[in-house]
């Protein structure tokens, strides 16, 4: 299907956005329209900006994926300093009970798409980091931002592992009655934090 895919591509350019449009500006516009809660940190404070984001939505058990920029040791530190306790995700995904404890998962990204505002989440990060805990906390390195699907299908498989996940804001259904619910099939908070590559590194 991949193949199949990036043949169709062929002499298609893979931009979908408009312009002049700044990457990182139209995903952090595209994102905020999906009700995604978006803020930038540079990589010093980031362990510290992750922490104070789970604390604020009362989350106190938080799964941390692999694919971070930053050990897991420096997020641990800052979630304990807020009553909190941090889990290497891996390791809670091995038992289910601590896995369905976790309130909040802190992943990072294979890619940022800028015309839709959605992350691509890999299989680095754990299967369901992405999905299992009410909110999502996804830290996204600028030099990650790619223009739309069409050069985000480009990649594959170059991004690697065996399975991406694209979310796009909070879960949300509308099965009930035609109204909106967040939360039923995933996250209901999806919290973006827009990093300085260059600072990680």
């Amino acid at each position: 299907m991949i193949a199949r895919d990036r043949a169709s591509l062929a002499g298609v350019s893979p931009t979908e956005l408009n312009p002049g449009d700044d990457p990182v500006a139209r995903f952090r516009a595209e994102a905020t329209a999906v009700s995604s809660q978006v803020s930038e940190c540079a990589a010093s404070a980031l362990a510290d900006h992750v922490a104070e984001i789970a604390a604020r939505h009362g989350a106190t058990r938080v799964g941390v994926a692999d694919d971070l920029p930053i050990g897991f040791e420096d997020v641990a530190r800052a979630v304990a300093a807020r009553g909190g306790v941090a889990v290497r995700f891996a390791e809670a995904a091995r038992d289910r009970e601590r896995l369905a404890g976790l309130e909040a998962t802190v992943t990072g990204c294979v890619a940022a798409v800028a015309a839709t505002g959605s992350v691509a989440v890999g299989s680095a990060a754990g299967r369901t980091a992405a999905l299992i805990a009410p909110v999502h906390i996804c830290v996204v390195e600028r030099d990650r931002v790619v223009s739309g699907l069409r050069e985000l299908l480009a990649m594959r498989p170059r991004v690697g592992g065996s399975m991406l996940a694209l979310q796009t804001g909070p879960s949300r259904t509308a099965d009930i009655e035609k109204a909106i619910v967040l939360g039923v099939h995933g996250p209901h908070v999806s919290e973006i934090v827009i990093l300085d590559a260059a600072s990680a590194r």
